[in-house]
Order: C-alpha cells, then structure tokens, then sequence
C-alpha cells in the first residue's frame, strides 16, 4: 500500500481513531492516529498526509469546535496544506458552516456512515491541484432578471423540501439533492437557511 495516499487523523478518542482506522486503511490509504493537537504540526511535516480527518473538540466538555476551527485557520497558513474533512459529534449547520468557510473540505458527524466517510475521503482526495484549504471564490456580481428570479426562488424551495424529508439530516439532504455535504452548506447559508 506505499503507492496508497497517507491519511491523518487527529481525534482525542482512540476508540474513533481505531475504527477509522480499520474502516480507512483497506479502502483509503494507511491512516496514522494523534491524540494531541499540538502532534499535528510535527505529524504534518514528518508524514505530509494527502488528506487530513480533523475532530473539532478535545477534552472532556468540549463542544463548541473552537479548538478545531483554531486549527482549521493555523492549517491554511501552512505552505500547501492538506485537504480536511472535519468529524465531530456535535453537528449543527452552523458549525458545518464555519469550517468549510475555514477552509474543510467537508463535514462528517460521529457516529459515521461507513459508505458515506470513505466516498468523502476518496472524493477529497481527488479535488483539483490547489483546491485544497483554498479561500471562498466569490460569485461574480451578476444583476439578476426576471428569468434568473424564479430559478433561486426554485432552488430555496427544493433545499426546504429536501431539509424536511430527510428531518434536519444534512447527510440524507446532500444525497437527495445530489450534492456534496460542503456544496449544501453553501446553498444554505446563500439561502439564509
């Protein structure tokens, strides 16, 4: 498996740490586990990973994901840096948000879909050369007209819809829509929703 990109995650459970691994290692590339945040920047340089898995919390009590938004915005100083999907148990869209504005590449929440963590490892893995923890390109300033009007009023209505059979599973949402997890967390906040 040399020729397989390298995986690092860093996660203060070794539970989590060993089950990505197990899951990762045969269908992915090798995975290499941290504990500790302050490991990642030695881990980074030593291992230079293809793909970073980022838990947003570490200690007992933590929830808020400060501590791994605080690494997301120290990764992208980094000269190429690696992409992130960003894991944590405490979920919401607000949060999602955050780290993809930060730079993630996508969001998992723990417990994972087994499927779903691979196909966003693999996807990631397979972004374009510099996509990576790349800053937000805005849109163009386009006026809209009549015609393009209904075409976003259309496409608030099918996040709703969509939102709402899957009952606020982002996961379920993303896949019905057809799109990625970072993709629907951008229409959202577009949205305002």
């Amino acid at each position: 498996m040399s020729s397989a990109p390298r995986l690092l995650l860093l996660d203060d459970d070794p539970d989590v740490g060993l089950a990505a691994q197990l899951l990762l290692q045969r269908r992915v590339g090798p995975v290499t586990c941290l504990r500790r945040p302050a490991e990642l920047p030695a881990a980074l340089d030593r291992l230079q990973p293809a793909l970073l898995l980022l838990d947003l919390n570490f200690g007992p009590g933590r929830t808020d994901g400060s501590q791994g938004l605080r690494l997301l915005d120290e990764l992208r100083q980094r000269p190429a840096p690696p992409p992130v999907v960003v894991m944590t148990a405490y979920a919401d869209i607000e949060r999602a948000v955050q780290a993809v504005r930060r730079g993630a590449w996508d969001f998992v929440t723990k417990p994972w879909d087994n499927a779903r963590l691979v196909a966003t490892c693999l996807e990631a893995l397979q972004r374009p050369a510099g996509a990576a923890m790349a800053e937000p390109t805005p849109a163009p300033n386009l006026v809209p007209s009549a015609a393009v009007q209904p075409l976003a009023t259309q496409e608030r209505a099918a996040l709703m819809a969509a939102m709402a059979e899957a009952q606020g599973n982002l996961s379920a949402a993303a896949r019905a829509l057809g799109l990625s997890r970072a993709a629907l967390y951008r229409r959202l906040e577009k949205h305002g929703l």
